[in-house]
């Protein structure tokens, strides 16, 4: 299961967002403060969209742990540079620092829903 979450973390390192099968099934769902959805559909946009706004992007796991069987957290760091239009914000050139939580459930497949603060 774990092996699957570093997949993940691995999609937004890459901006392979052909991946995001792999890891999560049709029936998967994400959540966040402003959407919710199909995970392949939801985090194919926000993967790209990051990718569109941001260069030299970079995530990492800050913490990997699972908290009952099949219930995971990941704590992640985001790094970038503003380098497109993001949300209507014009492009800065200045790096920006997020860190990130997100609460998981995951069976031996995939991953079956997020929920992301």
């Amino acid at each position: 299961m774990k092996d699957i979450v570093k997949q993940y973390v691995g999609i937004w390192n890459t901006g392979a967002v052909s991946d995001l099968p792999q890891v999560f099934s049709e029936q998967s769902q994400y959540w966040d403060a402003t959407q919710e959805g199909s995970a392949i559909e939801v985090l194919s946009g926000s993967v790209a969209g990051t990718y569109d706004a941001f260069s030299e992007v970079s995530f990492e796991i800050l913490t990997l742990a699972e908290t009952t069987e099949g219930r995971w957290v990941l704590e992640w760091h985001m790094k970038g540079t503003h380098t497109g239009n993001f949300f209507g914000a014009e492009p800065t050139g200045k790096q920006i620092s997020i860190k990130g939580l997100d609460l998981m459930t995951v069976n031996a497949e995939c991953i079956s829903g997020i929920r992301s603060y």
